[in-house]
């Protein structure tokens, strides 16, 4: 915490609610690791996994090269025993009914299992950093750093109390009161841009905390003037076949259902190609199917991160259709963005305030009003349409490609650190 000491190990424990780890909290923790920080990360174990709660069997893997630490959460919280036990006696179905009971119990009192669990482990590693990723690690972080008297760092990924998710809403106070009482006592804190920083600095009167964005690196030898033809040849597409792409989490809030509605809008030649995940997604192909769009939006599984950007760079077009539907959002700051910069895929964005200052600041593509069908076609047309344009955008995405990428934005990290020391 803020009047403890830097101790000499150089340890520093990454709390994070993740199952796939989030690529932000790879990339920093692979940044701190090559600083010669000793980084280990805690996070939450998949539903299948094995895992005690008592601290000699933690599971234990590797991802990336960082060392994971996880903790099996279903079915595990002391506070709730008598659920899982009436569960057990009602059999399967009963148990599966206990454990969604205790989670629900849990997120009513302010905590989840993982949060229950998490300070206990973090306090035991005894590292000389806690880094809390997102707000829902803030108070785990924090005890353990209280606990070892040690230094604590917040990262938020988020607006966290202006999300627009049912169970955040039914705490917003109370997630609000929690980052108000421990942003004042992190040694360091940072988030995903300028709006999101300047809006928590107004809130709870602290400077603003440092911005480090959701970049990412090309792969080696990836060239954005000649890119590769994964998603063609993935679909069996002609050359003389526009794609217009939508890349990541498919869910509500993101404008999508009007993205597939938008084909019917397209001239023939231009394709929506929507790779991905999320249990949205087969909504969203319903929907295609409906509407007699099944060869106009086509869907593919999601691609290896280290792929990711080779596939984004095969499109044309990369979109962000979301949708101010909370603060969160209108503040969004999404991987996507940073994918498609480095990628050299021109960019169309709702006209939200970041993606504004990034996508028309930098001459990287075009925003506009994306709020039914007809709007998402007609700025897909504009862009695709305009040769000229296409071309001067593909320059300045090659140059702000040298400058939005991990290995700026990892410097940060690196120097956020290193401040702690003085």
């Amino acid at each position: 915490m803020t009047n403890s000491k830097l101790k000499t190990q150089n340890s520093t424990l990454m709390i994070t609610q993740d199952v796939p780890i989030d690529r932000r909290i790879v990339l920093q923790a692979r940044t701190l690791t090559d600083a010669g920080w000793n980084v280990t990360i805690l996070a939450r174990a998949a539903a299948d996994a094995t895992a005690a709660l008592n601290l000699r069997d933690r599971v234990e893997e590797w991802v990336d090269g960082i060392r994971v630490q996880r903790i099996k959460v279903e079915g595990q919280d002391p506070r709730y025993g008598w659920v899982y036990r009436l569960g057990r006696v009602a059999g399967a179905r009963g148990q599966r009914a206990g454990v969604a009971t205790s989670a629900l119990l849990g997120v009513l009192n302010g905590y989840n299992t993982f949060s229950r669990l998490a300070p206990h482990y973090a306090a035991a590693m005894k590292a000389d950093v806690y880094h809390a990723h997102d707000l829902n690690n803030l108070q785990s972080a924090a005890l353990a750093a209280l606990i070892n008297d040690s230094r604590l760092v917040y990262d938020a990924h988020e607006l966290f109390p202006e999300i627009n998710n049912r169970w955040v809403r039914l705490k917003k106070r109370y997630w609000t009161k929690v980052e108000r009482r421990l942003l004042p006592k992190c040694d360091a804190a940072s988030t995903v841009n300028e709006f999101i920083a300047d809006e928590m600095a107004s809130r709870y009167h602290v400077p603003p905390p440092t911005v480090i964005y959701n970049a990412t690196n090309p792969p080696s030898g990836f060239d954005a003037a000649n890119p590769p033809n994964h998603l063609r040849e993935a679909l069996g597409l002609g050359r003389e076949t526009r794609i217009a792409l939508f890349q990541g989490w498919m869910a509500e809030g993101r404008g999508l259902e009007n993205l597939v509605l938008a084909a019917k809008h397209l001239p023939a030649n231009i394709v929506i190609i929507m790779l991905g995940f999320g249990d949205y997604r087969s909504k969203l192909e319903q929907m295609a199917r409906t509407a007699g769009l099944t060869e106009r939006v086509l869907f593919l599984d999601a691609v290896p991160q280290d792929k990711l950007v080779e596939y984004c760079a095969s499109a044309d077009v990369g979109l962000i259709p979301y949708q101010a539907v909370d603060l969160n959002n209108f503040y969004s700051s999404p991987n996507k963005l940073f994918d498609y910069i480095v990628a050299g895929l021109p960019i169309i964005a709702n006209d939200l305030p970041f993606l504004r200052k990034m996508v028309v600041g930098h001459g990287l593509g075009l925003t506009a009003e994306l709020h039914d069908a007809q709007s998402y076609a007609s700025a897909i047309s504009l862009l695709l349409g305009n040769e000229r344009l296409l071309r001067e955008t593909r320059a300045n995405l090659l140059a702000a490609a040298k400058v939005y990428n991990w290995d700026e934005e990892g410097k940060k990290v690196v120097a956020m650190y290193e401040r702690m020391r003085t």
